[in-house]
């Protein structure tokens, strides 16, 4: 028992604690949303867009909380699943980058959310902020991948890989189905949403994988 007492309290410090604090951060972020969006205040918005804000902010959150481990190492070390503060202050520059291109892509998905004629936000503006979130996303992503090391690039791009093959089978079995009339056809938004959502589970997936979740 003496032996797997520290294991036990490792587990609950690095995993049960941190899962606990993200559930908490994550509802409070989820509530305020559908809050907002239920009360009307900024426009009447159908399932697609309460889904689409919902998965943008969980992207803003989760860049917001890597933010905090790069900026804060020791904060961050309470609830990132790393060996300590020190791991964060080596990682810094790629953690900052993946934060930043994590909060972009989640604000290119909010904003597209709350797009005219549905929201208050103007369809050029919607555009434009879309666009270009998405964009400098995916060009600080590509800084990112340059500034990893080699295992964090072969994770990167066994992460893609997955990713493309999960679209295919989800994204091309509903535009399957839709086309034989057995569901309905997806919206843009859906689809947009479900890229996210993909993307995210095909990265658990990985480090998952890789025994990368296990308490360190």
């Amino acid at each position: 028992m003496e032996d797997k007492s520290p294991q036990t309290q490792r587990f609950i410090r690095k995993i049960i604690l941190p899962a606990l604090i993200g559930g908490v951060v994550g509802f409070a972020a989820a509530s305020g949303v559908l809050s907002v969006m239920d009360s009307k205040t900024i426009g009447t918005f159908d399932e697609s867009a309460v889904v689409a804000a919902l998965v943008g902010s969980l992207y803003l959150v989760i860049g917001a909380g890597v933010w905090v481990g790069a900026l804060r190492p020791k904060v961050g070390a309470h609830f990132l699943n790393v060996e300590d503060a020190d791991e964060l202050r080596e990682q810094k520059k790629v953690l900052t980058l993946s934060g930043a291109a994590m909060a972009l892509w989640g604000v290119s998905l909010v904003a597209l959310a709350l797009a005219a004629p549905a929201g208050v936000l103007p369809q050029a503006a919607a555009l434009t902020i879309g666009a270009g979130g998405l964009v400098l996303g995916g060009v600080i992503s590509v800084s990112v991948y340059r500034a990893c090391d080699e295992l964090m690039r072969a994770i990167n791009l066994e992460a893609g890989a997955i990713s493309y093959g999960l679209v295919m089978l989800i994204a091309g079995g509903w535009a399957m189905l839709a086309h034989l009339g057995y569901a309905g056809a997806p919206k843009p938004l859906d689809l947009l949403s479900l890229l996210y959502v993909l993307v995210l589970v095909a990265s658990f997936i990985v480090i998952g994988k890789r025994g990368m979740l296990a308490p360190r």
